[in-house]
């Protein structure tokens, strides 16, 4: 029997035993072979160096208590703070040989690529009685290629959730670290990672209790609450933002609103929301805001929708309202589920 069929056999036995333990709602459409020796499964734990660095991290950041959501996220934070994406390794011939496709590579040499940052993930998770899979399949990046991609889902509270660690620490995120999270790829349905993950192996994943309005309000204040209102969340970062603009702190303004796009921009009624060639509406929304004395303002559009953005809207607003243009920002930011929506915050002097 040739290697390459005992890798199948021994993914298949994976599949299966995971299929009985969870036969309600696990799928498989097929692996494929190019995958297997790159992403396959393997029982890292009992290497001294792995077993010190896990250790490590639950000696320095699980307490008694941590429900599984808060060590989900501790274990999210540290890879993301911890671990590089590396680069040199991605046009390697021989991968399956390489220390940044395993857990080791995340762990140890704190490099990985993706199958790295998933085996270490369900590592940490496994090690700290939270149950989850490592599920492969493909991806579309940012450069719009489809490519081999792996990734992990979590069970959470009788329900299965799509991560990405590897996509929450991307090679295009400069700022690294924890304070740069996303939060597009954590605790996500099937439809909504469907618009650039797509998967081979794994559970159906529909729930949205554990998704990003949670994830958002615990990232921004470390509080676990499911009954959080986000739009009164939302209003109380555009104050702070309003008030550090009024000091001319740039510092803080731009902190802060860094933190509102990663909390999400997008209204949950949709006012801010537009689609569409017209300027006429961002005007009357803009117009009426002013009227009620905000002098912060969102607005979310759709990736198509490039009006507000024109150089008409920029001139108007410029030599109308007083805008204080050193603090307009003007981003590309997931605020509405995976989709990249371009996103503006209009910060107008006292």
């Amino acid at each position: 029997m040739n290697n390459i069929l005992k890798k199948i056999i021994f993914v298949l036995a994976i599949v299966c035993s995971a299929s009985i333990l969870y036969a309600n709602n696990y799928m498989t459409i097929g692996l494929d072979e190019s995958l297997i020796n790159t992403y396959i499964a393997e029982d890292e734990s009992n290497n001294d160096e792995v077993k010190k660095a896990v250790n490590y991290f639950i000696d320095n950041y699980i307490t008694f208590g941590m429900s599984d959501f808060e060590k989900e996220m501790q274990i999210i934070k540290y890879l993301v703070n911890t671990v590089s994406y590396d680069q040199n390794e991605i046009n390697d011939n021989t991968p399956s040989l390489n220390d940044s496709y395993k857990a080791y590579g995340a762990l140890v040499n704190h490099k990985a690529v993706c199958s790295g940052y998933a085996k270490a993930f369900d590592l940490l998770a496994k090690k700290c009685e939270l149950s989850t899979i490592v599920v492969t399949g493909e991806a579309i990046n940012s450069n719009a290629q489809n490519g081999p991609h792996a990734w992990n889902q979590i069970y959470l509270d009788g329900d299965w959730y799509n991560v990405d660690v590897t996509w929450e620490d991307p090679i295009t995120n400069y700022k690294l670290g924890e304070g740069e999270l996303f939060n597009n790829y954590i605790n996500r349905t099937d439809e909504e990672f469907s618009i650039n993950h797509n998967r081979e192996t794994g559970h159906y994943c529909t729930a949205t209790k554990y998704g990003k309005d949670l994830v958002s309000y615990y990232l921004a204040t470390g509080v676990v609450d499911f009954n959080a209102n986000m739009d009164a969340y939302r209003k109380i970062l555009e104050a702070q933002i309003a008030f550090y603009a009024a000091s001319k702190d740039e510092k803080n303004t731009k902190a802060l609103i860094d933190k509102l796009l990663m909390v999400g921009a997008r209204y949950s009624d949709d006012s801010n929301y537009f689609i569409g060639d017209s300027d006429d509406a961002i005007t009357e929304y803009i117009l009426k805001n002013l009227m009620k004395g905000n002098n912060v303002i969102t607005i979310v559009s759709n990736p198509d929708t490039q009006n507000v953005f024109s150089i008409d809207k920029s001139n108007w607003m410029e030599n109308n309202l007083k805008l204080d243009i050193s603090c307009r920002m003007n981003r590309i930011y997931s605020s509405d589920g995976i989709n990249d929506t371009r996103v503006l915050v209009f910060v107008w002097g006292a």
